[in-house]
């Protein structure tokens, strides 16, 4: 195996270097309008994550299909948790912003077979409720200083109705 001179390796590492440098001056340049996120990620807001929790608010779907049973949990805990839901289009994978988020019991959140982080556009269309008009209605209640239970009543249809 013939080993190339110094003098030639440093030569090809040039000529990369060349090579990269007129590809990148051939990419149209970054604007600041061409990002979508802020480089920091979503929008947080810890007091309204906070408050779905404190405020006692129930699982929605609890209330329209009904509660998991004892058997379907298999003795573990059935506590509420936020749901973070995809609304503006955002990708897979990656939380959204938390005023895009109500309150789900773990069952219907996450461990049901047809759970809503499994299917949620399925699953919101399953409940007969737009989880973007939800969303908003609970974080409109929250910045408003209202009771999350009153939105609540408002989305779930009434019993005597069915």
């Amino acid at each position: 195996m013939i080993r190339p001179s110094p003098k030639a390796l440093a030569d090809a590492r040039e000529i990369i270097r060349q090579d990269k440098r007129a590809r990148k001056a051939e990419r149209p340049a970054r604007t600041i309008q061409a990002r979508i996120k802020p480089k920091g990620g979503r929008d947080r807001d810890g007091d309204y994550m906070s408050w779905q929790h404190e405020s006692g608010l129930v699982c929605v779907a609890c209330e329209i299909l009904g509660p998991p049973s004892e058997r379907q949990l298999m003795g573990e805990r059935n506590p509420i948790e936020v749901a973070h839901q995809h609304i503006d289009g955002s990708k897979l994978g990656v939380r959204d912003h938390d005023r895009h988020s109500c309150p789900l019991c773990r069952w219907h959140h996450q461990l049901a077979p047809n759970a809503c982080d499994k299917g949620q556009k399925s699953f919101w269309a399953r409940l007969g409720i737009d989880a973007a008009d939800y969303c908003a209605a609970l974080y409109s209640a929250f910045l408003g200083g209202f009771d999350g239970h009153q939105v609540q009543r408002r989305f779930i249809p009434s019993k005597e109705s069915t």
